[in-house]
């Protein structure tokens, strides 16, 4: 029986994967790529009318209008005429699991509307073929940017050693987000760049559709066809045999189709309610060291995640004062910062010089954020003239109000003695430090909710004296909350005695902050992919050479302890603060191995069968990947049993922290971090990922090393990352609130003494309950309007309460786009100067606040 009689029919959609950037530079991209790319497929679409092709990436379109405009008018009248097809919607093919979750907005926001101004498409459809894992809560953002499918490839992919394999089990399925969000996912049968000639024809494409039909039954196959990777998209022998393929007797009915045709005809074929739903993370089992390799490009992401979030927020606040909101800088430094997100760059997995030109793009981020003196010209307008010959103003970029370290160079100090005073005139510790060569002051400073406060600065007529509860001996911090020694019999390993809770929060038997190397090379190095893959051999721990006190003062005190391995030097301080309930840590390493793989273990006094992981704009909760089988409990996030496949998760992602609570959660540990994303959790156990040594980029390239080239200096690193060990669980205890304040520091503005309108201290917005995150502030794509971004972060029905120092005209829900196409506009009521919102579990809520005029 004919294939056409069968219903069955493939769907043949050109494509060109581009990577924007991976064995070869953004250069090559722009001028070599993408219009030989281009220029061959519109010459192939002016010779084969039928053809339809697709192409993703913002980017891509904006670099062909500055560059090549006259081959992007030519896309432009094929867009128009339906032949080609703009997918994706992001500014790039993305990387969905290390941007936070307001990057992944962003992503969208960028793309969606550089295609709705150019081309007038709103654009449907998530492209991500290439990428390597997607976190549990990026169907909510999806849809919510005007997103309903979403389409891949890798989730079958499975690199193990003595596993079997567990494939991923579905092509067609709805993907639901933690909070009930659902997008329709197609996992790609085949490749994303399959090459249409007679054998994959005759063979291949028909297997591929009797999978579908055998898994779903589905009678309908997509596929990409074209050449990849470093471009070229589809032939004319490709299209030859197409064109055969259509005349085949008893072949499967061939349709040159778009993507958007293929989702859509799915739709209406078929009972969605048939249709498998996945409510949880998309893990690929396989390509686990892109969570670790090339931290340099892991920690500027991070580092210009939070300089761009936290001035976007007070850049809002400076316009009351004439200040110019830098709406064009900023989006060429976001521009920069998405580029640099692209799956293979912010993976760790291209050659040397696409890192030299990402450090390049990450420096002119902070450059820019540096020198734009947003923070000084909303001090200008604040009394600073109480008492005191200078002022330190001090800034606060989160929704709370928060006690934390403030640090400010010596040098800036015209007083060689003096004394810092709080509003009541009372002296505030301090002590001064020397960091990287550097004097610092350091202080404890409690800021309002997103505003600031002024601590005056005064000569004094002596070196003053604090009381502090620090006390500090050889191999000993003590503060009112915890017990820290180091331990010489157990190689300098780090105890925590928890005073409140009067228990240990480290196994007492062996410590915690391990230090340990793994061998990690490929059997059949330098081949199998040592940039992507994790191969963990054999384990050491480099012994202490020495540990001793360095600081030791009313504000922190700090042990340090050396050691080597091979080539590379690591010196771990354990810090502990005053009237502080968490350990802060920092690793200074400078790294010279290949094929080894640094992580740090916590060994808990606690049981529990999984552990909880921040994700962007929410959390996730994954089982001990050493279990065997199921544990009595489940897990409620997502709410399932243990599977064989929770086995294959032993390195995964997190964002700022984990948490690890006991079964009763009636006591927990939290770690948080400032750079780190890969984390494994086996017999109460916690690891985090600090460095790999593999080889960079793919086996045909020259010999290069991560994390270690002299130029940018990504040979030495900094990581700090702190022990928080609580009563209670995670929601408790307040965890998602410490990891912001970990990783987003209290920014100073040294003032002269002046009058102004503003008093000395001053929140501009506060938001309750404390499970509801202000993760973003900025102006409006479209008009001078405050957009501002929140989400419910722990998983409640919650009435969020905003509050504002100056009473908006109106306050509107929008969707993610800033538009109100995606979600029904809701106007909320103001009562005062606060308006209430309700939230649902884990939502990510978007408002656009009026004002009547600028300057309120």
């Amino acid at each position: 029986m004919k294939g056409q009689e069968l219903g069955e029919t493939i769907y043949l959609t050109g494509h060109a994967h581009i990577d924007l950037s991976w064995l070869w530079t953004k250069g090559e991209t722009i001028h070599k790529i993408c219009p030989v790319t281009f220029s061959s497929v519109l010459n192939l679409m002016k010779k084969y009318p039928i053809l339809k092709f697709c192409q993703s990436s913002a980017q891509i379109y904006e670099w062909m209008e500055r560059y090549y405009p006259e081959i992007f008018e030519e896309i432009k009248r094929n867009v128009k005429d339906g032949r080609w097809e703009i997918v994706g919607g992001s500014w790039t093919e993305h990387n969905a699991t290390i941007p936070c979750g307001e990057s992944l907005i962003r992503q969208y926001l960028f793309g969606k509307r550089y295609f709705m101004k150019k081309f007038g498409i709103d654009v449907e459809i998530a492209w991500l073929p290439d990428t390597f894992g997607f976190c549990w809560s990026l169907p909510q953002i999806l849809k919510k940017c005007g997103i309903s499918f979403f389409l891949t490839y890798k989730l079958k992919w499975q690199i193990e050693r003595m596993r079997p394999p567990i494939p991923f089990p579905h092509y067609l399925f709805w993907w639901q987000s933690l909070d009930g969000s659902k997008i329709l996912a197609y996992h790609t049968v085949g490749s994303y760049n399959e090459r249409l000639d007679r054998k994959y024809a005759d063979l291949i494409m028909l297997a591929q559709l009797e999978e579908l039909k055998k898994t779903h039954g589905i009678k309908r196959l997509l596929v990409l066809f074209g050449h990849g990777d470093h471009g070229g998209g589809p032939t004319e022998d490709m299209m030859r045999e197409a064109l055969k393929l259509k005349e085949r007797e008893g072949y499967p009915l061939i349709r040159f189709s778009t993507a958007k045709q293929y989702f859509e005809e799915i739709l209406s074929t078929i009972d969605g309610k048939k249709i498998p739903t996945v409510n949880d993370e998309l893990y690929v089992k396989t390509h686990r060291g892109t969570l670790t390799t090339e931290a340099m490009m892991k920690r500027e992401n991070r580092r210009c995640e939070v300089l761009l979030l936290s001035a976007e927020k007070f850049l809002c606040i400076a316009k009351r004062y004439g200040f110019t909101y830098p709406k064009e800088g900023l989006r060429r430094c976001w521009k920069r910062l998405l580029f640099n997100q692209v799956h293979d760059n912010l993976d760790g997995t291209s050659i040397e010089a696409v890192y030299l030109d990402a450090a390049t793009d990450y420096k002119e981020i902070r450059r820019f954020i540096s020198k734009m003196g947003h923070l000084e010209a909303i001090a200008k307008h604040i009394c600073t003239s109480n008492r005191g010959t200078k002022a330190l103003v001090i800034f606060n970029s989160l929704s709370w109000k928060r006690r934390g370290i403030v640090e400010i160079p010596v040098k800036k100090i015209p007083e060689k003695v003096f004394r810092i005073l709080d509003q009541n005139d009372v002296e505030v510790p301090y002590q001064i430090v020397k960091d990287d060569e550097e004097e610092k002051i350091i202080f404890n400073a409690e800021v309002p909710a997103f505003g600031y406060k002024v601590y005056p600065l005064e000569p004094a007529k002596e070196s003053p004296f604090f009381k502090t509860d620090l006390n500090v001996d050889e191999n000993r911090l003590e503060n009112t909350y915890l017990k820290v020694q180091v331990h010489p019999e157990l190689n300098y390993a780090v105890t925590i005695f928890d005073k409140k809770s009067n228990r240990m929060v480290f196994d007492p038997s062996t410590g915690g902050n391990i230090l340990e190397i793994y061998e990690d090379k490929p059997p059949d190095a330098p081949n199998g992919e040592p940039a992507w893959n994790i191969y963990l051999g054999n384990r050491s721990e480099p012994k202490a050479l020495k540990a001793y006190i360095v600081e030791k003062g009313p504000v922190r005190a700090k042990i340090r302890i050396e050691r080597r391995f091979g080539n590379s030097k690591f010196i771990q301080d354990v810090i502990l603060y005053a009237d502080a309930p968490q350990v802060d840590f920092e690793f200074h390493i400078d790294w010279h191995e290949n094929y080894r793989f640094a992580k740090v273990a916590f060994p808990l006094n606690l049981s529990s069968h999984w552990a909880t992981y921040e994700i962007p704009y929410g959390v996730i909760q994954r089982y001990d990947h050493s279990l065997k089988e199921a544990p009595p409990e489940n897990m409620e996030l997502p709410p399932r049993k243990w599977e064989i496949a929770d086995t294959a998760k032993w390195e995964v992602s997190a964002q700022k922290w984990v948490d690890v609570s006991s079964l009763s959660s009636d006591y927990g540990v939290s770690l948080l971090n400032d750079s780190k994303y890969g984390f494994s959790f086996e017999q109460n156990t916690l690891r985090m990922s600090l460095l790999r040594g593999p080889r960079r980029g793919y086996r045909f390239t020259p010999e290069s090393w991560a994390d270690q080239s002299e130029e940018p200096r990504i040979g030495i690193h900094h990581i700090r990352y702190a022990i928080y060990p609580h009563r209670g669980d995670w929601r408790s205890a307040g965890t998602v609130r410490k990891g912001f304040e970990f990783n987003y520091p209290l920014q100073v503005v040294l003032e002269d003494p002046h009058d102004g309108e503003l008093p000395s201290q001053h929140s501009f917005i506060e938001v309750s309950p404390e499970n509801v995150i202000l993760t973003a502030a900025k102006e409006a794509e479209d008009s001078e309007d405050m957009i501002l971004r929140l989400y419910e972060a722990h998983g409640s029905d919650t009435e969020a309460r905003i509050k504002f120092d100056r009473t908006p005209s109106r306050v509107l829900q929008t969707d993610l786009m800033e538009w109100d196409k995606y979600l029904p506009s809701v106007e909320y009521e103001i009562k005062g100067n606060a308006v209430s919102v309700p939230m649902k579990p884990w939502e990510i809520k978007t408002l656009k606040v009026q004002y009547l005029s600028r300057g309120d």
